[in-house]
């Protein structure tokens, strides 16, 4: 563990724990020290004084203030919070085993650059200003680190303990409470910045570094074995989450520090020169002799750069990389989101520079860039800086922009009362067949037929039946009128639910946006309509791209969508911003799918945001609540549930939960309950399945964003290379330096892949995964396949398996049976289909739904999220969880809206807009007319 966070429950616990270890001896050295803006503003400087640290704990600070609420006569005051970074454990035996004490100096740097990275981007307090409570960065903290050199395992183990006290200066100098939840969100990044600093300083030094998976790195010559042999605490803490369903990479913050603290032994009070000899033992027994060790260190050395100021040529060579590893960041960061934070931004630029520029070179860089433009100032939620892109913001005006000219500058397809026939007409069949049409159904169909705007929205809640209605009737009725009507979604399943219902080809929207040029000069030939369904999962840059494909060929475009549902992959909320921006949008507000009226009242509740009155709309009869703290118990109940349920109800159950993790997880509880009751054959056949490890573009540029031990595939082939279209290649080695890979074919052929010059931007890359399957066990494809038939997300049945042959045969929804070869990088692209996430199971209908939402989970349960849970559910909807009042908040608490790059003010119609309104002139296609 790199990095962790933990709340200090008291402050009498907390100083009698870091007394207890006696931190203020140590042959001469100075293991304990104060830091930050705080502490200077506070005079506190030097050695931490026990007394002055026990006080400053309870809230009482050297200034004569004293925090905290008084409650019932007494005072309340949080003491804190532990901040802790490790060492890698090559850097600790080397410091401790080898007694290279040089490490010990550049840890101790390393934890100064990250906590400045901590007091710069954490340092925050809670202010009312207007009758509201707002989050507001001060800058300052004051922060007392403590220096460990062995673990509770007495293992060798350097470590700081950084208590941060919960006093902060406000602008106006007054000492406030600290806002600690930008601790929690940005730990993990101030451990990599401290990794990073800590790998420049070993450099330095004169150590080699290896690096490995997440950012991680050891000191090249100290043996795997050693390692090992000194990693006891470690593993012991890895074996607990195991135990609990998880990993240090999908477990909280909390979990790890409540896993820590229950694996914790009583630590022995053992002098460091009685624990030497011990471990050079063991080192030796590793094969990390003395020799061995005394040559690691001379050649080290050896090999050490002097300190001394860099040359003027070398410091433009710093600043160049610095301004370059920000750039990198901002691309990379902004692909994901409009608005990114400036922490984030900063973490992930020290680690694109690789050691080329430090974590103060960085920030200079950024600096710079918000000077020039390329990056533009923005506050995240909860009062924290941001960034966004100039691209970002040119992006969403180019799409606003598109949008705008195009109002009333088409033709009407049909004359009002045509259209007011056709709908009537379709209408009257559909109730014959039960199914009566609501007012906004028939008013929206009307419209989109006679309506005279290039881009129209249909804005309607999950339900409402907008396919079956609306859009056939308008496809049919466009058909009617000479045009052709082409189907797109955001995934392969959406357009081809949508194909289907109105009688269309369908595709992607990375198909139409991938085709480009050749879509233009096809739609230009005649006249066309553009129907888009799930557009709130479209990003800003993929909605910029189709409407300028459109607008170039004169297309008329649908948008179709909710935007109360789960937004894009990708940056950007372009559906409801084009909304918000004046769109002419038809609201469709009636829920029909559901045939439970309490779970239509759960829907209703989860889209006003109301998470008391959904959950309780569930208990009475719309589905039910599960609360079950222990998370490996929660699963364990659901499947249970699950596997009680007939084969036919869990054919038309959709079982969710809202990680990856967390579907991997499930799974495995609900096919233990299969095996045990048949569903799933014994005999398993173990094969290996290729996940796609979703790097963003920029992320796919640079060799650092490989692992050795992918699979990579290339769109297109490469001769001169021997690369072939579709093949798979395995990384053997990275070399993020030189920003090249060495590729394995399956012959073992080895192919120098430099990304600078072949291949960036044509790969993609997938992690192994292995996995079980049987006889009876439901698999979900994970790629496209259109010679083979599959469909990204499609799932199928496994009707037979031949170890021998290492095939699997399987049956998907329409009957089709597919021989799939185990062995094959092409028949890799499966998993397990009994759970999904909910983020991929929007727009999917069943008549229950089953998921798991864990309340702490900021990132991804929100009332969004929720709505798109029990929305699937025809007729009830269940949600399992770890807390139902933290549920509840969550739902209230947590919009789950993307930021735009655009500031909302900015965004309105007749602000800036890059194109002007043509006079309207027949027979002119650019501008979509009839």
């Amino acid at each position: 563990m790199v990095a962790s966070v933990a709340s200090l429950k008291s402050a009498a616990q907390a100083a009698s724990y870091y007394e207890a270890d006696d931190y203020y001896t140590e042959g001469g050295e100075s293991p304990s020290a104060w830091f930050g803006e705080g502490a200077k503003a506070l005079g506190l400087d030097g050695e931490v004084d026990r007394a002055t640290f026990a006080r400053g704990l309870e809230g009482v600070l050297p200034s004569g203030d004293r925090l905290g609420t008084v409650r019932n006569g007494e005072r309340e005051h949080r003491p804190g919070w532990d901040m802790t970074f490790s060492a890698p454990k090559s850097v600790s035996i080397m410091a401790e085993v080898a007694g290279d004490r040089r490490l010990i100096g550049a840890h101790d740097r390393a934890v100064k650059v990250a906590l400045d990275y901590i007091e710069r981007h954490g340092a925050a307090t809670r202010a009312r200003t207007g009758g509201q409570v707002r989050t507001v960065e001060t800058g300052n903290l004051a922060v007392a680190t403590f220096r460990h050199n062995t673990s509770r395992a007495q293992d060798p183990q350097l470590h700081t303990h950084s208590v941060i006290l919960n006093a902060t200066q406000d602008k106006a100098g007054n000492w406030r409470s600290v806002e600690s939840l930008s601790f929690f969100r940005i730990y993990k990044d101030a451990g990599s910045i401290y990794r990073q600093a800590l790998a420049g300083e070993a450099r330095q030094l004169g150590y080699g570094i290896v690096e490995g998976k997440s950012g991680t790195f050891e000191l090249a010559g100290v043996p795997e074995a050693a390692i090992r042999e000194f990693s006891a605490r470690g593993n012991k803490v890895e074996e607990a989450l195991a135990e609990r369903g998880k990993t240090r990479a999908d477990a909280t913050a909390a979990e790890k520090a409540t896993i820590t603290l229950a694996t914790r032994e009583a630590k022995e009070h053992i002098a460091r020169e009685q624990l030497v000899p011990t471990w050079r033992d063991q080192a030796e027994a590793a094969g990390f002799g003395e020799n061995e060790r005394r040559a690691l260190v001379a050649q080290a050395e050896r090999q050490a750069t002097p300190e001394r100021p860099f040359g003027l040529a070398e410091q433009g060579q710093r600043q160049a990389a610095a301004t370059l590893a920000v750039g990198a960041a901002a691309r990379h960061l902004s692909e994901r989101d409009a608005v990114f934070s400036a922490a984030a931004l900063e973490a992930r630029a020290v680690e694109q520079a690789g050691g080329r520029a430090t974590a103060a070179e960085v920030a200079t860089a950024v600096r710079r860039a918000e000077a020039t433009g390329e990056l533009v100032a923005r506050e995240r939620g909860g009062g924290a800086r941001g960034f966004t892109t100039r691209e970002a913001v040119s992006t969403e005006r180019r799409m606003l922009a598109i949008e705008d000219a195009g109002r009333d500058r088409a033709l009407a397809p049909m004359e009002k009362q045509d259209a007011a026939r056709a709908v009537t007409t379709t209408a009257f069949f559909a109730e014959a067949r039960g199914h009566r049409w609501t007012d906004g159904q028939r008013e929206a169909a009307t419209g989109l037929l006679t309506g005279t705007d290039r881009v129209t929205g249909v804005q309607g809640y999950a339900g409402t039946a907008k396919t079956t209605t609306v859009l056939a009737t308008y496809a049919e009725g466009m058909r009617s009128a000479g045009y052709q009507v082409r189907a797109f979604a955001p995934t392969a399943q959406a357009a081809s639910l949508l194909g289907d219902a109105i009688g269309a080809e369908g595709a992607t929207v990375a198909k139409a946006v991938l085709g480009g040029e050749t879509l233009v000069v096809e739609a230009s030939r005649g006249r066309e309509t553009w129907i888009v369904d799930e557009a709130s999962m479209v990003s800003a840059r993929d909605m910029a791209k189709v409407l300028s494909l459109a607008e170039r060929s004169g297309a008329r475009v649908v948008l179709v969508g909710d935007v109360k549902q789960l937004g894009s992959v990708e940056a950007g909320r372009a559906f409801g911003q084009l909304q918000d921006a004046g769109m002419r949008t038809f609201a469709l507000d009636r829920i029909v799918r559901q045939e439970n009226e309490l779970t239509r009242e759960a829907v209703q509740a989860t889209i006003a945001g109301d998470g008391r009155r959904a959950l309780e709309a569930l208990d009475r009869g719309g589905g039910k609540v599960t609360e079950i703290a222990d998370a490996g118990d929660r699963r364990a109940v659901m499947a249970r549930d699950f596997a009680q349920l007939t084969p036919r109800e869990r054919d038309r159950t959709l079982v969710m939960d809202t990680t990856r993790d967390g579907r991997e997880l499930l799974t495995q509880a609900i096919r233990a309950e299969l095996r045990r009751d048949g569903t799933i054959g014994e005999h398993q056949v173990s094969a290996a399945t290729l996940e796609s490890r979703g790097l963003t573009r920029e992320e796919a540029r640079h060799a650092r964003g490989y692992e050795a031990g992918d699979v990579v595939t290339f769109r297109r082939g490469y001769e001169r290379q021997g690369i072939e279209k579709g093949e798979a290649y395995r990384v053997a080695k990275v070399d993020a330096a030189a920003n090249r890979i060495e590729l394995r074919d399956r012959e073992g052929r080895a192919i120098d892949w430099k990304l600078d010059k072949w291949g960036r931007g044509q790969a993609e890359a997938f992690a192994e995964r292995q996995r079980e399957f049987a006889k009876g066990d439901r698999v979900q494809f994970t790629r496209n396949d259109r010679e083979a038939g599959r469909i990204n997300g499609a799932t199928a049945t496994v009707k037979a398996i031949d170890a021998e042959a290492r095939t699997m045969t399987v049956r998907d929804a329409r009957g089709r049976e597919h021989v799939m070869q185990l062995d094959q990088a092409r028949d890799q692209h499966v998993r397990h289909g009994w759970v999904g996430t909910v983020h991929g199971s929007q727009g999917a209908t069943a008549d229950r739904s089953m998921t798991h939402l864990e309340s702490f989970r900021a990132n991804t349960v929100d009332a969004k999220t929720a709505y798109v849970a029990i929305s699937r559910a025809r007729k009830g909807a269940a949600l399992y969880t770890d807390s139902r009042e933290g549920l509840a908040n969550a739902i209230e608490t947590r919009t789950g809206e993307r930021a735009t790059a655009l500031a909302p003010e900015r965004a309105a119609p007749a602000i800036e807009r890059q194109i002007e309104k043509p006079a309207l002139a027949k027979g002119d296609r650019s501008m979509g007319l009839g």
